[in-house]
């Protein structure tokens, strides 16, 4: 019954109800009441150094200075903690994002069957077509924090920060595997596991990316994913697309901006800063219909799984925050990706 008691009134539990918590973003904040606590004494000098002109100075007006007063004036610290950006990520928005309860295996045709004359009287020949299967699974990732008892409490924005943080890391994280993964214990990454597309030298005045092997890399693209087609870069290639524009004086623009999405060729852009960067040698630029080409599996739903954990360290005083969630990404269909690869030499 004691315990009970005890467990009622404790702030910590009262912070955090149910120590579990699935979310997308974090959790809400908490409004700063725009009220600032100031002693007695700060007021008296205060009006004591206006009446003074400026002349007569208390060390009571300066918050958290020495024993002349200033200690009993309080040091307010702002509850909003400037945030870092993120890196850009945009897989997940353009590929198939599926919900999996078990690994699914997808049947895919490897190559078209073929047909053959048939003279009177003879059999039919030709060939079957040929299939093959990949396995989408779930593959744990995730992150670890402490928070102290203190923190959480006198400053409420902190646990905010820390789950929006966790969040961050983990998005940064699984887009990094959905562009360069081995597929190996992880999710298979875009590169090398796609359609060659093409292989381009730089253009006269040094741009490694160019406008002709940007319209040559939609000519390597089957007409079928036309329709869904948009192009993944990191924002840094794109202005060497858009410098190439400029120096090449082109009577009808290739790169557009319309109401704040960006269009190649007339084609949507997304940016992710895992990309390779444009290099001799390197594929910076991925063009073709990622729902068709690329699919996602989120083990148990979307949601990134935040959980509270109370007593592990409570001897020490802490909080521990996780954030995880098990998910794959595979290849679906290699032809419906192209990569934009620069000449080595």
């Amino acid at each position: 019954k004691q315990i009970g008691g005890i467990e009622k009134t404790a702030t910590i539990r009262q912070m955090m109800p149910n120590g579990m918590l699935l979310t997308d973003g974090p959790r809400p904040g908490y409004e700063h009441s725009g009220k600032q606590a100031l002693s007695a004494e700060y007021f008296a000098d205060f009006h004591k150094w206006l009446v003074s002109e400026g002349r007569e100075v208390s060390a009571a007006m300066y918050e958290g200075s020495n024993t002349g007063g200033g200690y009993a004036v309080p040091v307010i610290v702002d509850d909003q903690i400037v945030p870092l950006a993120p890196q850009e990520t945009g897989v997940r928005k353009l590929a198939s994002v599926l919900p999996t309860t078990s690994d699914i295996k997808f049947p895919t045709k490897s190559a078209f069957g073929t047909a053959a004359a048939k003279a009177e009287t003879s059999s039919f020949g030709g060939t079957q077509p040929t299939l093959g299967q990949f396995t989408l699974s779930a593959f744990m990732g995730g992150v670890a924090g402490d928070v102290s008892w203190e923190l959480v409490q006198d400053v409420p924005a902190f646990q905010q920060f820390a789950v929006q943080d966790m969040l961050d890391a983990m998005t940064m994280y699984e887009e990094n595997l959905f562009i360069n993964g081995t597929g190996t214990g992880q999710a298979q990454g875009l590169i090398n596991n796609i359609g060659a597309g093409i292989t381009a030298e730089p253009d006269s005045n040094g741009n490694l990316v160019t406008i002709a092997g940007t319209l040559d890399l939609i000519g390597s693209l089957n007409a079928l994913y036309h329709k869904g087609a948009s192009w993944l870069m990191t924002r840094a290639t794109s202005i060497i697309i858009r410098k190439a524009q400029t120096q090449s004086n082109l009577f009808v623009p290739a790169w557009v901006s319309v109401g704040g999405t960006d269009y190649l060729h007339g084609y949507p852009v997304e940016y992710s800063a895992y990309v390779p960067a444009a290099a001799r040698g390197a594929a910076p630029v991925v063009f073709g219909d990622f729902k068709r080409g690329y699919v996602i599996g989120d083990r148990g739903g979307s949601g990134i799984n935040v959980k509270v954990l109370d007593q592990p360290k409570a001897v020490q005083g802490l909080i521990t925050l996780l954030a995880y969630r098990r998910m794959d990404g595979r290849v679906r269909r290699s032809e419906a990706l192209q990569t934009y690869v620069v000449a080595a030499s």
